[in-house]
């Protein structure tokens, strides 16, 4: 089957686009747009809709004005709608010309495609080119949809990007040329080895060409099939990473550490990168596989308590049963409910917290004329307190002694730890004292030796804590 009859083919088959859909040719001037523009237009009108061409002249070469020149007469000839623009030489960037090359001309195509209304945009890469991306970003290194390689069909800007030609090498693609006496222009840096794909093209492809005849084909064949695992496996990796994480605000998100565990170690890196991906999406800071590797190992550890610092000021921080992913402005936000200063709280007031809760202290007589079901309350004798109490977050080295004790006292640091109670928590946590420093009570949590049991027969002051 000659190539033209095989396209026609495929295009029946594969239902690339519609009649009443509006294509874009991306054209350079080289063999492989001049046989992409050749095969749309030879298509029979059920099978080709609107069409037009987009050529960016980079200005890179004394040839291009040329090639611009070439092509734009062939569409004026042909009837074929044509879009250029040029890359500014004066915007050439000194390294990476590749790269931005290649931003430039995608940003035109994604202009044009929004101007003319066009569904899709298609480039004239084939097999080789597949080979060629395949060992350079296996090389560079990245992810497995990355060294799949090139796709025949993606989104792109909400469009569609097609390459028809993936399934022809090179080979045939000149075979086909000569056939139809095509005219085009042979790109002289295509042949330089200052760019790297060029030393893939003509150093590295054609050893393993000498290997094995068939190679392109593999390629090819390792690509389709790489694709099909990651389609099949990306709904269970997204479902599990839905489950076990959730993002609770702006640049924070919560992950549930015993169900993560659940999952075997493959499924653990997936979810892992899939959240890194997500996390760290817009990040311009470098996070890769390393940081995932030691988010992984914080969450297996049996520490209870620890944290990982990131790129870009970003924090993996373990708190028993959660693993929290913040950047440290996001933590700001949490330390906004600490208490600034000491309060000072006397007999018969109330005083508010940062919390929105309050505290107050009266005598057992009056507070016994407070309702509220939720309020949890002390009872404390008199003379055993020096007023005004201070109501404070917790410092460094706080000691209490424990109700039911006798004797000795416990860091708070540690009450925290055997009571698993999250950083945040800690951090936010209501410590009351006397007016000499003791601490009476570790609201919510501990209540010291100087809480006492009701005697109603006698004078006593009640503590009592609201939380709204």
């Amino acid at each position: 089957m000659d190539m033209y009859a095989e396209f026609l083919e495929k295009c029946q088959n594969n239902l690339y686009w519609n009649t009443t859909d509006r294509l874009l040719l991306a054209v350079s001037g080289g063999v492989d747009s001049m046989v992409l523009l050749d095969l749309i237009q030879r298509l029979p009108s059920s099978l080709r809709p609107w069409f037009g061409v987009v050529h960016v002249n980079h200005e890179l070469r004394e040839a291009s004005i040329e090639e611009e020149h070439f092509i734009f007469e062939y569409c004026i000839k042909k009837n074929i709608p044509f879009f250029s623009r040029k890359w500014d030489i004066d915007t050439h960037p000194a390294e990476g010309v590749e790269a931005a090359a290649r931003e430039f001309r995608y940003t035109f195509f994604h202009e044009m495609l929004e101007e003319q209304q066009a569904t899709h945009l298609l480039t004239g890469h084939h097999r080789d080119d597949q080979a060629e991306t395949i060992l350079m970003r296996l090389v560079r290194g990245g992810q497995l949809e990355s060294i799949s390689g090139i796709k025949k069909q993606r989104v792109f800007h909400g469009k569609q990007l097609i390459r028809p030609l993936l399934d022809y090498d090179k080979e045939s693609i000149y075979y086909y040329s000569q056939e139809q006496a095509l005219s085009f222009f042979e790109d002289e840096t295509n042949k330089s080895l200052d760019y790297t794909r060029n030393r893939y093209r003509h150093q590295i492809v054609p050893l393993l060409k000498k290997e094995n005849a068939q190679v392109l084909t593999h390629f090819s064949d390792f690509s389709s099939d790489l694709l099909d695992l990651i389609q099949l496996a990306e709904k269970e990796i997204k479902r599990n990473t839905a489950n076990v994480c959730i993002q609770k605000g702006i640049n924070k998100w919560e992950l549930d550490i015993p169900l993560f565990l659940t999952f075997e170690p493959a499924m653990r890196r997936q979810v892992m990168q899939l959240l890194f991906n997500q996390v760290f999406e817009t990040e311009v800071h470098p996070v890769g596989r390393k940081h995932q590797i030691q988010m992984i190992h914080l969450i297996e550890s049996i520490k209870p308590n620890s944290q990982v610092d990131l790129p870009g000021n970003w924090v993996g921080q373990k708190s028993y049963q959660k693993l929290y992913f913040f950047k440290r402005t996001a933590k700001l936000e949490v330390n906004t409910k600490k208490i600034e200063q000491e309060l000072s709280l006397n007999l018969g007031k109330w005083i508010q917290l940062p919390t929105g809760a309050r505290i107050g202290l009266f005598e057992a007589d009056q507070a016994l004329t407070i309702k509220n079901k939720d309020a949890q309350v002390i009872w404390l004798n008199p003379s055993s307190i020096s007023l005004p109490l201070q109501v404070r977050n917790r410092k460094a080295g706080d000691r209490m002694t424990l109700k039911g004790l006798e004797t000795g006292s416990k860091k708070i640091k540690d009450l925290f730890i055997d009571q698993k109670i999250p950083y945040d928590k800690r951090e936010e946590a209501i410590i009351v004292a006397d007016s000499r420093g003791e601490i009476i009570w570790l609201v919510e949590y501990k209540e010291s030796r100087l809480s006492i049991v009701p005697e109603t027969d006698k004078i006593h002051y009640i503590l009592i804590y609201e939380n709204n």
